[in-house]
């Protein structure tokens, strides 16, 4: 067996390897220490109003108290929700911008080839909105069956805002069930869309439930069926009901993402602390009072809930 000799020379040029490799990553893990020490921004990818303006604006205030810095939300409206994303994508990973995302328009969307959906670093998502479906108070629809008895006849028509999330649950609801559709563009958030149905101008609207609920009880619109497992309307019929299980599957996410390569340390502080705010009291019954639904997971689960919607999207691409 021959004899390993090391020279003292390969043992100093050792040693120096080693010190530098371990220098070369203190400068990051000083910055991670330091995080944070000046104000945080969210970018809200919609102008104000609405779930994503109100999310970000709750949160905003409770991690302003929990980090001990400012966190501002800023609303960057434009190309459906992706302009605040083409913005983040190219802003140094610092974890002092970081933004709501509307993930599934931009999966529908041309958006989805210029913006690296992957690349993000995923921090939080904060809550899950289910849909509902629902008509004019004043039509005969009751049920999906009469929808299904209706759609043998025409095509559904339906008051849309454009290719968000929205829509996809009524295409995928209309082809889940065998019937055409047809979308009537240019209608501006829920009460244009609502009176819309409620005067006949279309057949119906998809929603989140927590808006329906608020214009059934104006007397506007009857929800009709709920994007759920077991639907929280007592009496509606949901996915499970009409053996439907991917209708349970689409829904409104909130997730928080931060630019490309971002300092993982500096993820899970951020992944942390949203997650923490989502348990708070202050967000509790700001969720119980404007009747969302809170559902907050950490910066994998994050991850692995895109990866689901990405799925979901690929499978039914086919109807569009």
């Amino acid at each position: 067996m021959s004899d390993i000799i090391v020279t003292r020379r390969q043992i100093l040029l050792a040693g120096a390897t080693f010190v530098a490799g371990a220098l070369s990553g203190f400068p990051r893990l000083a910055h991670a220490a330091a995080y944070p020490n000046r104000p945080i921004t969210i970018l809200i990818p919609y102008g104000p109003g609405g779930g994503y303006d109100s999310y970000a604006r709750e949160f905003a205030a409770v991690l302003t108290h929990q980090l001990g810095v400012n966190v501002e939300p800023v609303n960057l409206p434009g190309g459906g929700g992706a302009e605040a994303i083409f913005q983040l994508q190219q802003d140094k990973p610092t974890g002092y911008h970081v933004s709501l995302i509307n993930t599934l328009g931009i999966l529908l969307s041309k958006n989805r080839q210029t913006i690296n959906l992957d690349k993000l670093t995923w921090i939080a998502n904060l809550g899950r909105d289910p849909f509902g479906l629902a008509v004019s108070a004043k039509s005969s629809i009751k049920t999906p069956e009469d929808i299904q008895k209706l759609g043998a006849t025409r095509p559904i028509s339906f008051a849309s805002s454009g290719v968000d999330a929205s829509f996809f649950a009524a295409k995928v609801f209309c082809a889940s069930l065998g019937i055409g559709s047809k979308f009537i563009s240019g209608y501006k958030g829920s009460v244009n869309s609502s009176v819309a149905v409620a005067r006949g101008d279309v057949d119906a609207v998809v929603y989140s439930l927590s808006t329906l609920e608020k214009l059934q009880s104006a007397g506007l619109i009857r929800i009709v069926f709920s994007f759920e497992d077991k639907s929280s309307i007592p009496g509606i019929e949901d996915a499970t009901s009409i053996n439907k299980p991917d209708l349970a599957n689409i829904y409104e996410s909130r997730p928080i993402v931060a630019p490309p390569g971002l300092d993982p340390a500096i993820a899970d502080v951020l992944s942390d602390n949203f997650v923490r705010a989502a348990h708070t009291p202050e967000v509790v019954a700001w969720a119980s009072k404007i009747k969302t639904v809170l559902n907050p997971l950490d910066k994998k689960g994050t991850y692995e809930m895109f990866k689901s919607e990405e799925r979901l999207v690929d499978k039914w691409r086919h109807i569009f």
